[in-house]
């Protein structure tokens, strides 16, 4: 039919065009009817009815497989990480002290939570490659050879040289992600400071200096990532692109230069985009993987992190239930250093009968502490140090650490108060009542705080214990010692930070709770251990002096000076007052 305007006479049966030129052209015509119509149609409707149904089929195949495929992953990579998390925080708590040292606590929760977390991209990231690798290599190789074999052989001349290649990205992107990852752990552990020690750094006005040092992070953070992104571009991404073109441009030219018949057909254009087609689908895989090696180099670094927690070597945690101490200690010829050559004990003997109370005093880093790490088995004694510690004669290094500590119990400086309620507190894993845990903390002078608490002892405590105050939390910490009923028990400094009326109701405390056990205390104030069986007075990390306080007193050395210094300060004060 001639280009022109159409009109159509149903009467006359005539349809007429007229073109542009104003000739006129008619052709019989017939309007078909609905049925006639639907006769036409009718050998084409059922091939589309089943293609549509086969569509929907897929699509709901589709759908059922993805949400299979990403829940069974969820489900996979969350149990996962539970138990990472799980097995991470069991080892941490087997670490030796010194592993707390060197590592800032921030940086250890950034392991423990955030980086677990690239457990999951590395399954994930994994899982999605190898399946879509997998099928698209085979259905790629497929076509390939079919179409033309000589050329799919050619192809896996490029696999020697993408591993070579991938190699060297490999190598490169590993050293930046174990950067990143450690300059955002630092990160973390510097804001974790920075929100512990908010009132000290507002007090001295130390923020400028503050934001100077989180910059410095900041800024290693930020260059480490720009190097991550300039090695994507220069060996990763951009090179698989031009790689891409290469391979289309050898298709073309490897066609264009042969007369080649497949299948009985002539080669078409059709077929040389097929083959590119194919091809691209086999390089696919590695484009991904390239993409995504930045993430996967990430998450593996993350893993291995988070693995470097839970393969750490970690102290003995075998348990074994043994008779209750009769509480006798003898530190035998004691030098230890935390650093080798740097003894900070020297040659230190002591022996302590057991149900003794024994006071221990001495000026700021005469080794006080360090003692009763030693004893606690916080640290034990390296090949470098010399001499032994025994408790009822045996050997303390006989037992498994927590089966040594299983009757050994610490009052610190700074108790720690965990978030529950004050018989929680209290409990701290034992099996007792509540009934028993009101007893002994009415005993040991905590009815005022049970008393004044709307609910008793299920009153609600804060992390750190913010709600209650210093003695009340000291109070919390001894009622903790008397209900887990230890045979040795050690104060650090447990009456440094109080109040005159607040020592005598901790001196109080400590009456009860020394009865029944060898009790160990590391005195600030004196007036805590006057009436202590013995007291070691230790100097530079040597044992000076020994005796009772009346001994010491006639002695008139060290702590006799000490005694009446802290006796003048005192006299001086209840004058002010």
């Amino acid at each position: 039919i001639e280009n022109g305007q159409i009109t159509y006479s149903q009467d006359e049966g005539i349809i007429r065009v007229t073109t542009l030129d104003e000739h006129v052209y008619e052709y019989d015509a017939h309007a078909l009817t609905g049925g006639q119509v639907s006769d036409f149609y009718t050998p084409f409707v059922q091939p589309i009815v089943l293609l549509l149904a086969l569509l929907i089929i897929r699509y709901i195949f589709h759908i059922v497989f993805l949400f299979i495929q990403r829940m069974t992953t969820a489900y996979i990579t969350t149990n996962v990480v539970r138990d990472a998390r799980k097995d991470a925080v069991k080892a941490l708590q087997n670490m030796p002290m010194s592993y707390f040292e060197y590592e800032p606590a921030g940086k250890i929760a950034n392991r423990i939570f955030t980086d677990v977390n690239g457990m999951i991209n590395l399954f994930s990231t994994l899982m999605n490659l190898v399946f879509n690798a997998f099928l698209s290599v085979i259905f790629a190789y497929i076509g390939m050879f079919y179409l033309d074999a000589t050329l799919a052989l050619f192809t896996f001349i490029l696999f020697p040289l993408i591993y070579i290649w991938l190699k060297v990205f490999v190598r490169n992107l590993n050293e930046i992600a174990l950067k990143v990852s450690e300059s955002a752990s630092m990160i973390t552990a510097q804001l974790n400071e920075i929100i512990n020690g908010i009132n000290i750094l507002q007090i001295f006005n130390y923020q400028e200096a503050t934001e100077k040092e989180f910059e410095v992070n900041s800024n290693i953070f930020r260059k480490e990532q720009l190097k991550e992104q300039r090695l994507h571009l220069t060996l990763g991404w951009n090179l698989i692109r031009l790689l891409g073109f290469l391979v289309t441009a050898f298709i073309i030219a490897y066609f264009g230069i042969q007369s080649l018949t497949i299948g009985s057909f002539v080669l078409t254009a059709g077929t040389i985009y097929a083959y590119n087609d194919y091809l691209s689908r086999l390089m696919e895989p590695v484009s991904v993987l390239f993409r995504e090696f930045g993430n996967l180099q990430l998450a593996l670094v993350r893993t291995d992190r988070i693995f470097t927690i839970i393969d750490a070597e970690q102290e003995d945690d075998s348990f074994e239930k043994i008779e209750r101490f009769k509480g006798q200690i003898e530190f035998k010829n004691i030098s230890f250093g935390y650093i080798k050559e740097s003894p900070v004990l020297k040659d230190v003997s002591l022996n302590i009968e057991a149900g003794q109370m024994v006071g221990i005093v001495g000026h700021t880093g005469s080794g006080k502490s360090t003692m009763m790490n030693l004893l606690l088995r916080f640290y034990d004694l390296k090949p470098t140090d010399s001499g032994q510690i025994f408790v009822d004669g045996i050997d303390i290094n006989t037992y498994s650490k927590r089966t040594y500590r299983y009757h050994i119990g610490m009052i610190l400086q700074d108790p720690m108060i965990y978030e529950g309620t004050i018989a929680s507190n209290v409990k701290f894993g034992q099996e007792v009542s509540d009934e028993k845990v009101e007893e002994v903390l009415r005993e040991i002078g905590g009815g005022p705080l049970i008393d004044k608490l709307p609910q008793g002892i299920h009153q609600p405590l804060l992390r750190g214990g913010s709600n209650l105050s210093v003695g009340e939390k000291q109070l919390i910490s001894f009622a903790r010692a008397v209900i887990h009923d230890p045979a040795i028990l050690i104060m650090d400094e447990a009456t440094a930070n109080i109040d005159t009326e607040t020592e005598t109701l901790i001196q109080k405390a400590l009456n009860k709770v020394k009865k029944g056990r060898t009790t160990i205390v590391i005195a600030h104030r004196l007036s805590t251990i006057k009436h202590a069986n013995k007291i070691v007075v230790l100097d530079n990390g040597y044992k000076v002096e020994e005796g009772t306080h009346d001994e010491l007193l006639e002695l008139n050395q060290q702590y006799a000076h000490i005694y009446k210094s802290q006796m003048h300060v005192k006299l001086e004060t209840e004058h002010l007052v």
